[in-house]
């Protein structure tokens, strides 16, 4: 249970990491309405008494519809009416809880499709107790008949008035009116409050928070829920590079493959075009990978400082940058690196730092920003940049810990990677990964994860939300991987499951 104020995508991402958990919706939905029960009960008698619940097409109606049950249990003469047609129920679980009461003999039931029909059951006037589970959280247009009709019915009986979540009508985000909204005395919010009740409190009337079985772990794990941020279907007018233009600083006269990796690990997770510079000696090797990869050469041997100007020049036009795959550690390319951090920080670039490019922050004193900066190294590289020993990385506390003050030392968000990754932001929040699989620990597959990181930053929603769903990702393609061949993956197997592993969780 949560008492400061959510979004709706906040709670849907919630739902989704629940349901990761093993907590169903179903299980969520009676949950919820055995709490809507218990709060009515607890505070009205509703023996002999007549409750109307006005239900929706939706899961807020299935709530409703559970809580009946309950009420009716508790002695209360339950009318519970639909308000559409029963054809038209959009939520498995409210459809499978309007069977159950089409199963009741003691509570009345009915279906009220038009504004006549609404108007013509004065049993809605008449009740006791009249409970709003027409709509719920997440409306963002006006509403319509005959939920319309609902509402000003709603609104002119005499009863105590219980709104489930929020009242109908009411944007659960900003609490506008969408043409008309319910007027509660009790909103009875489910695991939290909703933000749009601070700009609606005449209507939300007195609010109630009840838990319905979101498991704390639901906000700290990594899951679909943080995935569905980045998985909405394009939309027709969709032009390229609006999801993504990518560029990536890697590679040196030794290592060809680890820029080469990153990029095309955003490509398939979504990037629309994705751009390396690497030194001169391996152009040509970073182009054999892939013709959908733009190589410019740095004109050097590795990165020098002489190539800082031309990279942030290149960077402006870029929606992301992921610096380090395969750089290398020579005293001019940790200075390059310096210098270009500096700069994207300056200039407000999304960038992501790994292997080589993170090392170089060390003892560098630079300050990054969480909104935009990810970091993700491993438990070494980790010591490293905290310039001093950390202690037993087998210990879960002590990642957790290392991460967050690492996080707070750089102002970044740090993405510890592990048998289960670590995502710290500098404020104290954390999330884990619990995906991967020790085949996994091969060559590249950091590389992979950068290109990821870098694909999701480009689609705006934060550094702390892109991490939490790249490390997902980047774990449930291994484990792809791993179910067709076994402790023989390589990191390119791990890229061309990415699509995969990302569509599986929609």
């Amino acid at each position: 249970m949560q008492e400061s104020p959510l979004t709706t995508k906040e709670m849907r991402v919630l739902e989704l990491n629940a349901a990761y958990l093993g907590v169903t919706h179903s299980m969520l939905m009676q949950n919820a309405g055995r709490e809507v029960a218990r709060v009515i009960t607890t505070n009205e008698k509703v023996l002999g008494r007549e409750i109307v619940i006005l239900c929706g097409l939706g899961g807020n109606g299935g709530d409703g519809m559970v809580a009946a049950r309950y009420l009716q249990e508790e002695g209360a003469i339950v009318e519970v009416y639909l308000l559409g047609s029963e054809n038209d129920i959009s939520n498995r679980e409210t459809i499978m809880n309007w069977g159950i009461l089409k199963n009741l003999q003691e509570i009345t039931r009915g279906v009220l499709k038009t504004e006549s029909s609404i108007k013509k059951t004065k049993s809605i006037l008449d009740a006791n107790i009249a409970i709003d589970a027409m709509m719920g959280f997440g409306l963002k247009s006006r509403l319509r008949e005959p939920i319309l009709s609902g509402v000003t019915m709603f609104n002119k009986s005499k009863a105590k008035k219980y709104a489930i979540d929020i009242p109908t009508g009411i944007d659960s985000d900003t609490g506008e009116i969408h043409g008309r909204a319910v007027k509660a005395d009790v909103t009875i919010a489910l695991h939290g409050p909703k933000k749009g009740f601070l700009a609606a409190k005449e209507l939300v009337g007195k609010v109630n928070v009840v838990s319905i079985g979101i498991p704390a772990e639901a906000n700290t794990v990594c899951g679909p829920g943080d995935l569905s941020y980045y998985v909405a279907p394009r939309k027709t007018s969709a032009r390229k590079g609006d999801f993504g233009r990518i560029l990536v600083v890697g590679g040196s006269d030794v290592y060809s493959g680890a820029p080469a990796l990153a990029g095309l690990a955003a490509l398939r997770t979504g990037a629309d075009l994705v751009s390396i510079m690497t030194p001169e000696p391996v152009v040509s090797a970073v182009r054999s990978y892939s013709p959908n990869l733009m190589v410019r050469s740095l004109g050097t041997r590795v990165l020098m400082r002489e190539s800082a100007e031309s990279i942030i020049d290149a960077a402006s036009s870029q929606d992301v940058v992921a610096l380090g795959p395969g750089l290398g550690l020579e005293h001019d390319t940790v200075l390059a690196v310096r210098e270009i951090v500096n700069k994207l920080v300056s200039m407000v670039k999304p960038h992501t730092l790994d292997a080589d490019g993170l090392k170089a922050l060390a003892g560098s004193e630079i300050i990054l920003n969480p909104g935009f900066s990810v970091l993700t190294p491993h438990w070494g590289e980790l010591s490293i940049l905290m310039e001093k020993k950390l202690g037993m990385a087998s210990d879960m506390t002590n990642r957790v810990d290392a991460a967050l003050e690492t996080a707070k030392k750089y102002n970044s968000v740090i993405l510890l990677k592990g048998p289960i990754d670590v995502v710290a932001h500098p404020d104290g929040r954390y999330k884990l990964n619990r995906t991967g699989v020790p085949a996994m620990s091969v060559g590249g597959t950091g590389d992979v994860l950068s290109g990821i990181v870098a694909a999701l930053l480009a689609r705006g929603h934060g550094a702390f939300k892109a991490a939490s769903a790249a490390a997902f990702v980047s774990g449930s393609a291994g484990e792809l991987a791993f179910n067709e061949l076994g402790d023989h993956i390589m990191a390119t197997d791990c890229i061309d499951r990415i699509p995969a592993a990302m569509d599986s969780h929609t």
